[in-house]
């Protein structure tokens, strides 16, 4: 008998073991490997941190000064005052996009979000300012309602899809509206300081008979207008790293299914190549 449980102890053990095994194994492949969409989404985030071009759109009236008359100068000083007040709304877009790249970078690592210093900043920002449309409010709610889903349910990496399936609509919304504020707001500007330059310094070298002056007025000219082709570069360069975040969303979106296929997650990894590139170009400027 002794002989007999022996036996039946030595050929349970190796059924424990591989059960064990087993059982370590399909624990370690729930998480899947989705480092792409990990990397896409946190460097999506980091890019909202840039904010140079709010500053620069800020200080626009202020530059103006030197190239107006001071009758125009009470005029600047207004359109100033009108800017700063823009100043929250316009980081407000910015900060949406940063709180949910985040949110969806996390669940990615098959992390637990929390956000909750986040959030409550989001909800005071949402609270305070205006949207420019009814369309974009309803984008800023959606986005600000998804975020407070995945963090109070404790969302993990097989709620990715669903997180990608209900942000996409409102996020790219949010990702036009700042690539139109862009393009024709500080792009505007830029173009305006640059018309501003060639007046001031043509109409001065034009009154001098100094012809040191002039060359000195040459290069104040030349030095004047490459801050503002730096400026104008980054603006470009901004607009390309929200077309590329807006496209490699909507890639998510349309392969929400075939996430964990690795020609997606090739496609995504190439998206980051160029972001990663796009904002160490603009991190130079």
């Amino acid at each position: 008998m002794m002989n007999r449980h022996a036996s039946l102890s030595f050929l349970r053990s190796p059924t424990i073991v591989l059960s064990a095994m087993v059982l370590v194994a399909f624990t370690q492949g729930c998480t899947t490997n989705l480092k792409p969409i990990q990397d896409f989404a946190n460097l999506s985030a980091e890019s909202a941190q840039y904010t140079t071009l709010v500053d620069e759109y800020l200080e626009f009236p202020n530059r103006q000064k030197r190239y107006q008359p001071p009758n125009r100068h009470a005029n600047l000083d207004a359109m100033a005052q009108d800017r700063a007040a823009q100043e929250s709304a316009l980081l407000l877009r910015q900060s949406i996009i940063e709180t949910y790249m985040k949110s969806l970078g996390r669940l990615a690592a098959d992390e637990v979000v929390d956000n909750t210093e986040e959030l409550a900043n989001l909800s005071a920002a949402l609270e305070s300012q205006t949207p420019t449309s009814p369309e974009e409010a309803e984008a800023f709610k959606k986005i600000a309602g998804i975020v407070t889903t995945v963090a109070v349910k404790r969302w993990r990496q097989d709620q990715l899809q669903n997180l990608i399936e209900q942000a996409n609509t409102p996020i790219q919304q949010v990702l036009e509206s700042l690539h139109r504020i862009v393009s024709d707001g500080f792009g505007g500007d830029l173009q305006t300081e640059e018309a501003s330059i060639q007046n001031y310094y043509t109409t001065l070298t034009m009154e001098s008979q100094d012809p040191a002056g002039k060359a000195a007025l040459a290069e104040w000219k030349d030095f004047r207008l490459s801050q503002v082709h730096e400026r104008s570069e980054a603006v470009q360069t901004y607009g390309k790293v929200l077309d590329n975040i807006s496209q490699g969303h909507q890639r998510l979106f349309d392969q929400r299914q075939n996430l964990t296929k690795k020609e997606v997650l090739q496609q995504v990894g190439n998206s980051v190549k160029d972001l990663r590139s796009l904002l160490e170009t603009i991190k130079k400027l």
